[in-house]
């Protein structure tokens, strides 16, 4: 019986966690990522395990330490399993040697065999057994030469508007090459276990987005990514939303309900005419500005914004704003707050990641229901964060980088926005 902190158990609990996800190796995810599983795992389990926690569990950050028992129970129970003893013990089913089982039925029945029927009957099962495995090593011969080769399909799209949302997709494709037993699915962006089924002989798929972002759209065969490219959904200018559940529609708020003369805004009274209740719970706002930008990348560039949430009432005394600015391959998520609630709270920068309970962030602690300034400017990868021109945190982004295009800002419940800028080393402001 294999022990429950045996190395191997503990890896096939990842390599488990790796196939579900069908993300590739945890090696190569991105911070994003490792929020994306925690998010998975909370709605699934209803724990939340930090993106730390998550990266020591991955060997993305050294730790020594085992993982507690909590921890285990929780990544066995996202698999499926009642909890960590239930996906030990259905491991060690699978992992009883073999010689044990050939001792018990393999060679004692041959040596009566033997003794009942002689070499003639010994004969004929050695036949019997080259033969098998002649088929056997055929068949894997067979399988081997049809091996998928990526450069015989065909992946492409076209969106259905220049801008604005909802936007559909058309994708184009051919699978044709695929074995006749392979399934083929469509993935409209990084997350591949929302894949959608297509047939192996067709050559369309429509899909439609609902918010706008900049992703990568795949073609997989069985759990092979075969083809995949990048697909902007670019906004009219500022874009407000209600966000609803994955695969709803989210409420759009018209443009010139959310343009207000020095401001982007969407007030508690107009929540109140759409009938959006704002207690127990405010509604999650989202503000968009997705567009052609070129130019202005992660590692050297500047960018300024002043924010306000509602004031009272609103089911938001954490007053919780989060600022994120998207690039083609990367995100940084900047955590503003009021100064009670800075006990929970996380900063993601283009590779870098720390959150509240290893590290003191309390300088993104905010009166929010008063304009607040928020300044950023990284230069070659070195990031400085400052909240009404007061410096509150540097640290020294990681990631290859790559273009910003888009920015997006989260409210719960009404939201103000102006005075947004970005800018690179050798470029005018881009205002917003």
């Amino acid at each position: 019986m294999i022990k429950p902190s045996h190395p191997e158990l503990f890896q096939h609990l990842k390599n488990s966690i790796e196939n579900k996800l069908e993300w590739g190796e945890t090696a190569n995810w991105s911070t994003a990522d490792f929020e994306k599983l925690s998010d998975k795992i909370q709605e699934k389990t209803g724990v939340i395990l930090s993106v730390s926690t998550l990266k020591r569990i991955f060997g993305r950050i050294d730790y020594q330490s085992k993982p507690a028992l909590t921890t285990l129970n929780t990544l066995a129970q996202y698999l499926g399993y009642e909890d960590w003893r239930a996906f030990h013990n259905a491991y060690a089913q699978k992992e009883i040697p073999q010689a044990q089982v050939l001792s018990k039925s393999t060679f004692e029945p041959q040596v009566s065999a033997q003794k009942k029927y002689g070499p003639v009957f010994i004969i004929a099962i050695s036949s019997v057994l080259v033969l098998v495995l002649v088929g056997l090593f055929g068949y894997r011969f067979v399988q081997k030469k049809k091996q998928l080769n990526s450069s015989t399909f065909r992946f492409s799209s076209k969106t259905m508007l220049t801008q604005g949302l909802p936007n559909s997709v058309v994708f184009d494709y051919d699978a044709s090459a695929a074995n006749e037993n392979d399934s083929v699915f469509i993935a409209q962006s990084w997350d591949t276990s929302r894949k959608m089924q297509v047939d192996r002989n067709g050559k369309h798929h429509s899909a439609i987005y609902y918010y706008p972002g900049y992703f990568r759209a795949k073609l997989i065969i069985g759990n092979k990514i075969v083809r995949e490219h990048d697909i902007q959904i670019k906004t009219d200018g500022w874009l407000g939303v209600v966000e609803a559940a994955w695969g709803k529609e989210p409420l759009y708020f018209k443009k010139d309900e959310i343009a207000l003369p020095h401001e982007i805004a969407v007030t508690q009274e107009l929540l109140k005419n759409y009938k959006i209740d704002l207690l127990p719970e405010a509604p999650p706002v989202r503000f968009y500005n997705q567009k052609n930008m070129t130019g202005v990348m992660t590692n050297n560039f500047s960018f300024e914004t002043d924010i306000k949430t509602g004031t009272g009432g609103s089911g938001n005394s954490c007053q919780r704003v989060e600022v994120l600015l998207q690039s083609k391959n990367d995100i940084f998520i900047v955590p503003l707050v009021n100064t009670a609630c800075i006990g929970d709270i996380a900063l993601t920068a283009g590779g870098f990641y720390t959150d509240s309970k290893q590290d003191d962030l309390s300088g993104f602690g905010c009166d929010l229901s008063e304009w607040t300034k928020l300044k950023i400017v990284c230069k070659n990868q070195q990031i400085r964060f400052w909240i009404n021109d007061k410096p509150v945190y540097a640290t020294t982004i990681k990631n290859t980088p790559t273009e910003i295009v888009g920015l997006q800002y989260r409210f719960k419940g009404p939201g103000f926005i102006r005075n947004t800028r970005l800018s690179g080393p050798e470029m005018k402001d881009i205002n917003f």
